[in-house]
């Protein structure tokens, strides 16, 4: 957790993980005990448990015993082929057996928050089947997984071709977010609907039990230095769960990959000639002279989005670029070809 002054602002970030699973980790040591103390060695702020079709975890002592680390515990519903995984907050109804359109209108109407999982994949071997959003129109959600670190390490597998590497260098095999994606909810934001985004690690822990060789791979350990999402809270603002549940459901957050760098000093925003300001998940009045400014601890190259089009690039450590029409505009900044910070939009308006 860690303060710092964005233009005429003061907020705190704190840096999770979301989307992680401990019913039916395949590594039976992984209890919610271990899951927990791994998170606070690995310096994270808050993490989601969202195991399937289950909510046990919120009864479980260490969770509710826990003082240091925010965990809130949330659910992943799917429908009867396991298709539209959904990953449901601020709910105690466990759906079953219903279709996606259903259920997340239900949780819509409840006014629980909601995220689309891993909407859409990619496979490059047919052994490995899709689990995607299969009715792109539903999507009375409050916000989509942009960056799902397992869902991409799957659909970069070719047992035949390159198993082994994937298996011994995962984190070399995750990129960026898949185009398709990240076009679908531009086209979300275009029509108004307003929907942030989120990265998630969908954290199992993976085994190798063949030929001899028996090892454990993906842990929860490794994958929490990857795909974080990190929340601005304003200053005085309470630290909970559910100001951290809202601050994802409005976009107040940026997604970064940690393999690529630790984002520590980065900041970015609108700012107009008078000193008003918006952060990711706001929006701002157009007037000229708004200035969409970028602060990175490193060198790296920075890419202006307008309603989902390149407008600008920059490679440097700070900078802006000048806002010259209304829009939805994001951030999307890499290093050495590999996504790094993907910001939620700012709207000017």
């Amino acid at each position: 957790m860690k303060k710092k002054n964005i233009f005429n602002k003061s907020y705190f970030e704190l840096t999770g993980c979301i989307h992680i699973h401990s019913e039916y980790s395949f590594d039976s040591k992984t209890s919610i005990k271990k899951i927990i103390r791994l998170a606070k060695k690995s310096e994270l702020d808050y993490i989601t448990i969202n195991d399937h079709l289950n909510l046990d975890a919120k009864k479980n002592e260490h969770v509710l015993s826990e003082q240091d680390l925010f965990v809130i515990v949330g659910m992943e519903i799917n429908d009867k082929q396991n298709n539209n995984h959904y990953l449901v907050f601020n709910s105690d109804d466990i759906i079953r057996g219903k279709t996606a359109e259903e259920y997340v209108s239900y949780y819509a109407e409840q006014g629980a928050i909601g995220f689309a999982a891993h909407p859409i994949e990619k496979r490059a071997s047919s052994k490995f089947r899709y689990y995607i959003w299969t009715n792109l129109e539903n999507d009375r959600f409050d916000g989509l997984e942009i960056w799902n670190y397992l869902s991409e390490w799957i659909g970069k597998m070719n047992p035949a071709f390159n198993g082994l590497l994937l298996i011994l260098f995962p984190n070399l095999f995750i990129k960026k977010p898949h185009r398709e994606t990240l076009n679908y909810w531009d086209k979300l934001n275009n029509s108004g609907k307003r929907k942030s985004a989120i990265g998630s690690i969908d954290a199992h822990t993976e085994k190798v039990d063949r030929f001899g060789l028996k090892f454990n791979f993906l842990t929860h350990k490794a994958l929490y230095k990857t795909i974080r999402t990190n929340i601005w809270l304003e200053e005085n603002t309470p630290f909970n769960e559910q100001n951290i549940l809202k601050a994802l459901k409005n976009g107040n957050s940026y997604i970064v990959n940690y393999k690529v760098g630790n984002p520590y000093g980065f900041y970015a925003g609108i700012v107009s000639p008078e000193g008003e300001s918006a952060i990711f998940g706001e929006k701002i009045n157009y007037e000229n002279g708004l200035k969409f400014f970028f602060n990175l601890p490193k060198i790296a190259k920075a890419t202006l989005y307008r309603n989902g089009l390149k407008v600008s690039s920059k490679r440097d450590e700070r900078g802006f670029f000048k806002i010259k029409d209304k829009g939805n505009y994001r951030l999307e900044i890499t290093r050495f070809g590999y996504g790094w910070i993907y910001t939620n939009n700012i709207y000017v308006t």
